[in-house]
């Protein structure tokens, strides 16, 4: 597999990202643009968060990390930097959910202590104080709905063969 291959199937990862949090296919770019998402092979930890916290500061942009593991590779492990407020939140280790009834999933910090995250219809990340689930017990049907449409949104795209461009800056590195 060359890096193009490698980098389109990042590309293609992040519209189905996008498709998840916005709930809508075909917002991608617009996704990209307000938010910066890293593909990585390594887990998020908490000092490489804290790089770009200041930037986050500064811009209002989230930066969303996400790594793919051997050990559960249909589970990403993913990572937050967003502000509350004048704060800028920078959390680990996030969890995606979806309610049965909901057209997109939200991030939930792995204590369920710091509430929730979800995109608005502006592609905004909005803080929502109390999480939808408290317990890890109770969130793990939405869990698992949130990473199976995850799963099912990249299989829809291969399957109309999409490509979505590589995000200007990805393509530099």
């Amino acid at each position: 597999m060359t890096s193009v291959n490698n980098q389109q199937i990042a590309a293609n990862y992040m519209g189905a990202v996008a498709h998840l949090l916005s709930g809508r296919p075909g917002r991608d770019q617009e996704f990209i643009q307000k938010v910066q998402v890293i593909i990585s092979g390594s887990v998020p930890h908490a000092i490489q968060l804290l790089s770009f916290a200041q930037t986050v500061r500064r811009t209002g942009r989230p930066v969303i990390w996400i790594c793919h593991s051997k050990d559960a590779p249909h589970v990403p492990s993913i990572g937050l930097v967003a502000m509350v407020g004048e704060q800028a939140f920078t959390i680990e280790n996030c969890m995606l959910h979806m309610a049965a009834a909901g057209d997109r999933a939200c991030l939930i910090p792995d204590n369920f202590k710091f509430g929730a995250f979800k995109f608005d219809d502006d592609l905004r990340l909005r803080h929502m104080p109390k999480a939808p689930a408290r317990t890890h017990k109770s969130a793990t049907a939405s869990m698992s709905r949130a990473y199976s449409r995850l799963r099912d949104i990249e299989a829809e795209q291969r399957s109309r063969g999409d490509v979505f461009p590589l995000p200007e800056l990805a393509k530099a590195a």
